[in-house]
């Protein structure tokens, strides 16, 4: 810390590796939910309206919704919801998820993504987990491909204001369950 205010990381990854990145988790509150949105203007080049950060606080999406910090900096989030309802498909879907550029390459998005998953492979009754990725985005569709998302479709102009208008549609299987056990899924044959 120099004079009260946190130092940005070192540009070199290598270095900030080695010193290493220390963080915490926390849930999205009414009382932080403005700190979300002030890093929502920041990584995203949309604006998301009452109605999002509403969904984000709901108690029902506690478990699936979680705030990174550094220090006690804000980084990086992870928000979903979960769609449908018991007598249909129920699905989680990510509504935004990033980390702060600077941030990047400290496993600090991949450790908000393996808990996600790690948390809806243990409830019952979820189908799978899903998002929408700009189709120029092909960092993020490496990403979430090396955690076993597919893509399952593609929209054509599902953005406003951005362009490439057009998104791909990736879904990941929740692992099966039936009474709370999980259940053995057939493997695919390789031919």
């Amino acid at each position: 810390l120099v004079g009260g205010a946190m130092e940005a990381p070192p540009e070199d990854v290598k270095e900030r590796k080695r010193l290493g990145i220390h963080t915490y988790e926390t849930d999205v509150t009414p009382n932080n939910v403005g700190q979300l949105r002030c890093l929502n203007t920041v990584i995203f080049p949309v604006r998301y309206n009452d109605g999002f950060y509403k969904d984000v606080v709901n108690e029902n999406n506690r478990d699936i919704t979680r705030m990174v910090y550094v220090s006690d900096m804000l980084v990086g989030s992870i928000c979903c919801r979960f769609e449908g309802t018991k007598k249909e498909q129920r699905r989680v879907y990510i509504m935004t998820f990033g980390v702060l550029k600077a941030y990047r390459g400290y496993g600090i998005g991949s450790k908000l993504l393996k808990d996600l998953i790690e948390t809806v492979d243990k409830m019952d009754g979820i189908d799978d987990i899903y998002l929408h990725v700009q189709v120029s985005n092909e960092y993020a569709l490496a990403f979430y491909k090396k955690f076993g998302f597919e893509v399952i479709a593609k929209k054509e102009n599902y953005y406003r204001n951005i362009d490439p208008p057009h998104c791909y549609v990736l879904s990941r299987k929740a692992k099966a369950k039936t009474n709370g056990e999980a259940k053995a899924t057939p493997e695919k044959s390789k031919s």
